[in-house]
């Protein structure tokens, strides 16, 4: 089995959320045309990046959070940028932390979903930097778990610097399947959402036998479903597994193998398995999912070592809604932030999860 080179990235030995990097941050060659920008640990925002080196022009996949996370990766992409210059940046998905660097590549294509396309205000960059200085303010009111919210959102976004950021949106869409060449090498665009969110995409080069994943594939960290259904990403899951690739890029968490994605499968079929059993039970979504990351079965799986295992708690109200429970009456912001504080409560029940940071006061 090939094997990936890492090429060069910031001398440190930590993550941004001060926890023990697991492997090497910066650019790593996959192939002699693909390469991955891999930040760990993959936690909140260290989201990885891609690079396909068409023999003069190039390809990006994903641009990062804040404006620091794109440059990081142009720095480290120079040399080959100087000889292959952006033809053209792939988003995957528009959560903030894979297209809030587009500003920075320039007036060149930027490709997405329709659907992606679509969804890319659905958060903007000053509700990020509201909700950093909110947060401030929200530790220190003890009342109903705003403090635990404040804690955990300020942890959340305490790495990051997301002003003078302008969101630039895709200005070239698609649906289904595309396919890009660029100096004879096919690129090919595979949409799979709605699935973690409404217009995810997965990138494959063939002839490389590299895919992107994009937030398909979480590599030791746990998954997350802000849309769904959960059988769309199973889907996808199982879609990446036929595909063969050599490498497989997740969207957060080190390069994957056949054996982390089919793992990720087992956790959606185990927690639904669980979270219906207890919904039977006439346990809500929170009290599910709270009972079920808390039980020793739970914490025997390999699941519970994950990154960030509080997630399962928006897992399970996807699920629910799935089942047929009402979704939240409050307005789509709102329910979100209460979201958080929900997850904030359950992570101070698991302090030992990573990055610790969210998960101890």
């Amino acid at each position: 089995m090939p094997t990936a080179r890492w090429l060069n990235g910031p001398d440190r030995n930590v993550t941004c959320f001060g926890e023990t990097a697991k492997y090497r941050e910066g650019l790593y060659r996959l192939t002699s045309k693909t390469y991955a920008w891999m930040v760990p640990n993959g936690a909140w925002g260290e989201t990885n990046f891609g690079l396909i080196d068409c023999g003069g022009r190039s390809v990006v996949i994903d641009t990062g959070w804040d404006l620091h996370c794109a440059r990081a990766f142009l720095g480290g992409a120079a040399e080959i940028l100087a000889r292959s210059p952006v033809h053209s940046v792939i988003n995957t998905h528009a959560d903030g932390d894979h297209c809030w660097g587009n500003q920075l590549f320039g007036d060149v294509p930027i490709i997405a979903t329709h659907a992606c396309i679509g969804h890319m205000h659905h958060i903007e960059p000053g509700s990020m930097r509201l909700l950093g200085r909110a947060a401030q303010v929200m530790k220190r009111v003890p009342v109903a778990g705003i403090d635990i919210l404040g804690h955990y959102a300020s942890a959340m976004v305490a790495p990051y610097d997301f002003s003078g950021i302008r969101l630039v949106t895709p200005n070239q869409g698609f649906s289904g399947e595309t396919t890009i060449t660029i100096n004879g090498i096919e690129i090919i665009l595979m949409e799979v959402g709605p699935a973690h969110t409404p217009g995810d995409a997965m990138i494959h080069v063939p002839s490389e036998k590299v895919l992107y994943a994009g937030d398909i594939v979480f590599t030791g960290c746990t998954p997350v479903v802000w849309a769904g259904p959960v059988a769309r990403i199973v889907a996808a899951l199982r879609k990446v597994l036929a595909l063969d690739a050599d490498f497989i890029v997740a969207g957060h968490g080190p390069l994957a193998t056949r054996a982390d994605v089919e793992l990720q499968i087992a956790y959606w079929e185990h927690i639904q398995n669980e979270l219906h059993r207890r919904r039977a039970q006439s346990m809500s979504a929170v009290e599910a999912a709270s009972d079920l990351v808390l039980s020793a079965q739970f914490q025997a799986t390999p699941f519970a070592t994950w990154d960030s295992p509080e997630r399962l708690l928006r897992n399970a109200q996807a699920l629910y809604e799935e089942w047929g429970e009402r979704p939240s009456l409050l307005p789509e912001k709102l329910a979100r932030l209460n979201t958080l504080r929900q997850q904030g409560r359950l992570a101070m029940k698991l302090p030992e999860a990573t990055p610790r940071v969210m998960h101890q006061r």
